[in-house]
Formats: C-alpha cells, structure tokens, sequence
C-alpha cells in the first residue's frame, strides 16, 4: 500500500500450474492429504502452494477491481472470486478467477444477448466457470441469465446474502 492506503501493484503473477491445480482441488474439497499423495509431494509443500495461490488470486482480482473502477463489497480468493459494484457501469460485478480463463469480469446487465456478436464468448466462459463450480449450467439459457443464475448459486454457497452483510 502507498501513503495513501492505496493498494499497489507492482508484481501481478498468476499462480502457476501446479499452484492453480492444487487451489481448484481445494477450492472442491479435495484434501491436502490426497493431493500431496496425487502430486507426490508433501501434505506441507501443498498447504504452502495453496497460500501462495490464493495471494495471487487476491492481487489479481484487486487489479482487475481498480483497473475497472469496481468498488469490492466480498472477497474470497478461497474461492475465486469477488462481488462489487462497477459505479461506471452502474452494474453489480463479479470478478472470478479460473485456471482455465484466468480474470473475468461479469457486469450484471440486461442485454439481447442474441444480438451481440460475443455472446459464444460470455456462454463459453460461464460454462466452464460452471464446471469448475460444479453447478449444472443449462446449455440453451442466453448469458445474460446464466450470469445470474449462476453468481446466485454462488453467492448462496458462500453465504453472501445481501440482507445480513
């Protein structure tokens, strides 16, 4: 942070492979004591990974907030992923992290989604958050939403209600 109390971000590293491996199988309750046996390393070396994972995942997701003007309201870099308010957008945003798409952010929208020539993009990046959760997504559901279904399901799973927080 600078004398402002601002965050800096001089280094921004995605977690590698392996980190990004150990993180998702955690993030689904695989064990540690599994997870060393399955990577052959030790049950120590998998809980340090996981840290060193998860501070990269927070770092990445505060960028992309400030970047984006978002304004965070949760985050869990446990799970990948962060709620806030995008005041440009006038939008509720989400910012999930995914070895398989990196960043992403969802801006919640109303949009004819039949219409927008990135539509195949936002389906193909919801399902495969969608499988890395393990929620069924419906596969004829237009992005817009399957974003909010989705997040809600999310968002219950973590206890993030917007009443009590």
């Amino acid at each position: 942070m600078d004398e402002n109390g601002e965050t800096m971000f001089t280094t921004l590293r995605y977690p590698t492979k392996q980190q990004s491996l150990i993180w998702l199988r955690r993030r689904q309750k695989d064990r540690p004591s599994e997870i060393a046996k399955d990577l052959k390393v030790s049950q120590p070396f998998v809980t340090m990974e996981q840290k060193r994972a998860e501070a990269r995942i927070k770092k990445l997701m505060e960028h992309a907030a400030s970047v984006n003007r978002v304004k965070i309201e949760r985050l869990s870099a446990q799970y990948g992923i962060a709620e806030g308010y995008c005041h440009t957008n006038q939008s509720q945003t989400y910012i999930t992290y995914s070895p398989k798409i990196g960043v992403l952010n969802w801006y919640v929208h109303v949009g004819d989604c039949g219409t927008c020539d990135i539509e195949d993009q936002c389906k193909e990046a919801l399902h495969t958050l969608a499988e890395e959760w393990e929620i069924h997504a419906p596969p004829d559901m237009p992005p817009t939403e399957l974003g909010e279904y989705l997040f809600n399901i999310i968002r219950k799973r973590l206890k993030w209600n917007k009443k009590s927080e």
